[in-house]
């Protein structure tokens, strides 16, 4: 059985990884959160490049998957790019096949759609930036990695951070304000594990994917629909509003064709409307 190390497995999306790699030998980490099920998981601040260095030659993966890390606070972002190199660097060093999470976020909303091999080209705010630049040492240091770029990640089993904070909001009363200017391709977080879980077997598939859903919506079409499924009625305090009034240095419109996903791969990364009508 081959064995796969997963960077930030106390995550959302890794999580959900570590939950589905059903025919792999797990090897999570984490840095301050335990990994459920997973008490000897290596706690590790993925900056150190010694530590990093070290458990990649101990551990003896197969395959990395890079998910940390968040853009929660401040800390999280300025660890994005030392945490990648970091990685991309003892992987290189072992011979060990890399999967670098990105985000869409690299993109400035102003040139919608972008394709797998469109160049990043990032608002000046620092997640933006930082998960920018980590691309490119990635792909500097580990020329042989696959770097996805998903869009937002939502599920409902459990929910995740954004449609909490929606669910919420809505329950009891809190102001709330989805914007009906900004596009994203929401991708289901179980395709999104699954379809990293098949590339990371495909050795032979390097390079650049965009991995988001079939379906782009504005943020506010993808709250209603989401309040919908839950049973909850929001009230006059969720409101919709225009990003460009509200929040100038956000991009607009984040619409990507996942045409690489499609035609190399098997799982299929559907639209929120898909995934909903099975649930």
């Amino acid at each position: 059985m081959s064995t796969l190390l997963v960077t930030g497995a106390s995550g959302y999306l890794g999580q959900a990884i570590v939950a589905r790699a059903r025919n792999w030998t797990i090897v999570p980490t984490a840095y301050s959160r335990p990994v459920l099920g997973y008490p000897n998981a290596a706690h590790i601040d993925l900056r150190d490049a010694d530590a990093v260095d070290e458990l990649v030659r101990a551990a003896s993966p197969d395959v990395i998957i890079h998910t940390a890390a968040s853009n929660r606070n401040a800390e999280h972002i300025a660890a994005i790019v030392p945490a990648a190199v970091a990685v991309a660097a003892a992987a290189r060093q072992h011979g060990v096949r890399l999967i670098h999470v990105s985000t869409d976020l690299v993109f400035d909303g102003d040139h919608a759609p972008y394709a797998d091999d469109s160049p990043p080209s990032p608002l000046d705010n620092p997640y933006a930036l930082a998960k920018a630049t980590a691309e490119q040492r990635v792909a500097d240091q580990h020329p042989g990695a696959a770097i996805v770029r998903p869009s937002l990640i939502w599920g409902l089993e459990p929910l995740d951070h954004q449609t909490q904070w929606l669910v919420d909001g809505a329950k009891s009363g809190a102001p709330v304000t989805l914007f009906t200017d900004e596009v994203r391709c929401p991708v289901y977080v179980g395709d999104l594990a699954d379809w990293l879980l098949e590339l990371a077997a495909r050795h032979d598939l390097v390079g650049p994917f965009n991995a988001v859903g079939a379906q782009p919506l504005t943020r506010w079409d993808l709250g209603q629909k989401l309040l919908r499924k839950l049973g909850i009625r929001p009230g006059p305090n969720v409101k919709a509003a225009l990003s460009k009034e509200l929040a100038p240095n956000r991009a607009r419109n984040l619409t990507l064709t996942a045409t690489r996903a499609a035609d190399l791969l098997r799982t299929r990364l559907r639209g929120v409307d898909d995934v909903l009508a099975t649930m």
